[in-house]
């Protein structure tokens, strides 16, 4: 999530941002029966129930080799040691849908204690059916985060890594006439910085970044066959800098038009590929406006029972901790394969490309990422992982961030009581 649109899908790749484990394999993918989703009965961990809902928690101990601790041409390596506990509750109930998660990272390192960190999200998703053809949804989410070295153009001199809190919130509702679908709906985001720490013992204040969008998309589907969906999607947003000074506030206009499907295109091949227009306008002259094409996809195959591919792809804005940039019109590119040679055995295989573009400098950046993990469940309570991850960052012109090339590897447990 970005102070931009607001609940716009986005593809993370370049660390491990936000909470949640590096050692479990856990897709979001379009169909659970598939490789990189399947679980077997005999290796799915056992939910707790606690009244109306039924628990699953689980935690994650990992310890990890950083090659280049601060994203930097003059790279520190350091090891780190993760605990990850995670929560979640879904209501045991048939009509309708009610999930909340919650995951935290706590992050230790055994050199540079300025790098030590806490995130946490927590999420509550709900669907309200009304009838057949008329449902309400709401998500709301709650965060608190830190942002990876290099990524922003935050001081080079910073103490210790930007944290941020985000909170989120959409309702919508779904109605449904014959094949058509109207799918109307509402956002709400915050983000609120800390105060940064400098190596010279001051600090910079962060507030400038703060931001507060609303948004209100309107959704139109019409089904093919039961299987595929074209869809048109219209989105106004208007993003309001709570704390920065006048002459720096980032108010804006966002308003996106896009079209495309979305469905199963064949047996084995699911996803959403959409195309459109999107125009950023800013109240203050020294931001750049933007006005062009836009794209979001996310393509699943299927290809064998023990072999998964996709690709991913979207342009977003993410914001800018350089005072003079508005935002980063980012574009990101990603490819994975999940294969399950075994039943219990799993592994992952990513990479990916990222272009960063900071509006009103010079400042581009490219970054690309190569990861692999694996995962192996010794029974329903108990699984180990392991993962190596790349990561190489070019910049030309003004240098706002770093370049640097980051190795990254790990190993750790998960247990799920």
């Amino acid at each position: 999530m970005t102070s931009g649109i607001v609940l716009t899908p986005a593809t993370s790749f370049a660390q491990t941002v936000g909470a949640g484990t590096t050692i479990v394999i856990a897709p979001e993918l379009d169909r659970n029966d598939v490789a990189g989703a399947r679980i077997e009965p005999e290796y799915q961990p056992r939910t707790i129930r606690l009244g109306p809902f039924l628990a699953q928690p689980a935690l994650s101990l990992a310890s990890a080799y950083a090659s280049n601790v601060f994203n930097k041409a003059d790279a520190r390596t350091d090891a780190v040691a993760m605990v990850m506990p995670a929560l979640e509750l879904t209501a045991d109930t048939t009509r309708h849908e009610l999930k909340m998660t919650a995951a935290g990272t706590i992050r230790r390192f055994a050199r540079y204690q300025s790098e030590n960190s806490e995130e946490w999200d927590v999420t509550g998703k709900g669907r309200l059916n009304l009838s057949p053809r008329h449902a309400i949804t709401a998500t709301a989410d709650y965060a608190h985060l830190i942002e990876p070295r290099s990524s922003a153009g935050t001081a080079a001199d910073a103490k210790e890594p930007v944290n941020y809190s985000r909170a989120t919130g959409k309702l919508g509702t779904d109605l449904e006439f014959g094949n058509f679908r109207l799918s109307p709906s509402a956002g709400y985001q915050q983000v609120r910085y800390a105060s940064l720490p400098l190596s010279s013992g001051t600090r910079i204040d962060q507030s400038f970044r703060d931001a507060r969008t609303l948004q209100g998309e309107v959704r139109i589907s019409y089904d093919f066959s039961g299987m595929v969906a074209a869809y048109a999607a219209a989105s106004y947003g208007a993003i309001h800098s709570t704390s920065a000074p006048a002459d720096i506030r980032r108010d804006a206009r966002n308003t996106m038009a896009i079209v495309g499907l979305k469905g199963a295109l064949s047996p084995v091949v699911t996803g959403e590929i959409g195309l459109g227009y999107q125009s950023r306008s800013f109240e203050l002259p020294i931001y750049r406006d933007f006005a062009g094409f836009t794209f979001r996809a996310d393509m699943q195959w299927f290809a064998t029972p023990l072999l998964t591919l996709r690709a991913q792809a979207n342009r977003i804005f993410q914001n800018s901790g350089d005072r003079s940039v508005a935002g980063i019109l980012t574009d990101t590119f990603q490819v994975s394969a999940y294969y399950d040679p075994l039943r219990n055995f799993r592994i992952a295989a990513s990479t990916a490309l990222e272009r960063g573009r900071y509006r009103e400098v010079d400042t581009r950046t490219t970054r690309g990422m190569a990861r692999l993990n694996a995962q192996y469940r010794m029974n329903r309570g108990i699984s180990l992982g392991a993962y190596v991850s790349l990561l190489h960052q070019e910049v030309r012109g003004t240098p706002l961030v770093s370049e640097f090339t980051a190795l990254n590897a790990g190993i750790g447990i998960t247990i799920t009581p």
